[in-house]
């Protein structure tokens, strides 16, 4: 795991432009998630409730339906942010869009779930598009490590098999800098290694570069006051997951 770290540190130096790309991309799904996780409504609970999906697969793309999809990411602002993807990169993937709804989510590269998006007037969608998303394939997907941390766990994408450290050079336009507390294990990763290694409070946590293990039991090289800083300030890590 510490490699695989590593080659993400060497590709961030030897790729920039794709780098920014790729945390560009992050940030969108994170915050288009966030549209679906963050609603307080019961519709996925009715579980008689059946849903009507419209889609189009990468072998055999639906073009209407990819503008479609590309108009349903456009067209709210609960994000705050614009779609990484263009048409052309939608058509490669396969798409499930609400019939009737700008509400939906994607499946890139036939495993990575990306694009999960409510700008309807429904609520309560999250744990529908998690059980679709998976029966379809859906294994993979990364995030912003905070809110959406818990939530990911709780619809089995418990294995932690790579993080991006935070980078300021790489920091998201119009980011919010929401604090998130990285003792928490429902908004962090690092939440048991921390408590491991403070004494009373946050003060204690040492200011130096300590091996630690992190969910999934992930080893990565931390400054575990520093870590705290930054999630403090609303700079927390990018989690990579998939299904246990």
């Amino acid at each position: 795991m510490q490699k695989l770290f590593e080659n993400w540190r060497r590709y961030l130096t030897e790729n920039p432009d794709e780098t920014a790309n790729k945390i560009k991309e992050i940030k969108f799904n994170s915050a288009s998630a966030l549209s679906v996780f963050r609603d307080n409504g019961t519709l996925a609970e009715e579980e008689t409730k059946i849903f009507d999906y419209e889609i189009s697969l990468a072998k055999n793309p639906d073009d209407a339906l990819v503008q479609r999809f590309d108009e349903s990411l456009y067209s709210g602002k609960k994000t705050g942010f614009l779609s990484p993807y263009s048409p052309n990169e939608l058509r490669m993937m396969d798409l499930y869009l609400l019939r009737g709804h700008n509400a939906g989510f994607a499946i890139k590269d036939g495993d990575d779930i990306v694009s999960v998006h409510n700008n309807s007037e429904l609520s309560g969608l999250a744990r529908e598009f998690m059980r679709k998303a998976k029966e379809v394939g859906g294994a993979r997907l990364d995030h912003f490590d905070g809110f959406l941390t818990g939530l990911y766990k709780k619809y089995g994408f418990t294995n932690v098999y790579e993080i991006y450290q935070w980078d300021e050079q790489y920091a998201p336009t119009e980011w919010s800098f929401e604090g998130v507390s990285v003792l928490n294990p429902a908004t962090s990763v690092y939440a048991q290694a921390l408590d491991e290694v403070m004494f009373e409070d946050p003060e204690t946590l040492p200011n130096k570069t300590i091996e630690v293990l992190a969910e999934s039991g992930l080893k990565l090289d931390i400054n575990p006051s520093l870590k705290y800083n930054s999630y403090k300030y609303g700079r927390p890590d990018v989690i990579m997951r998939k299904l246990a």
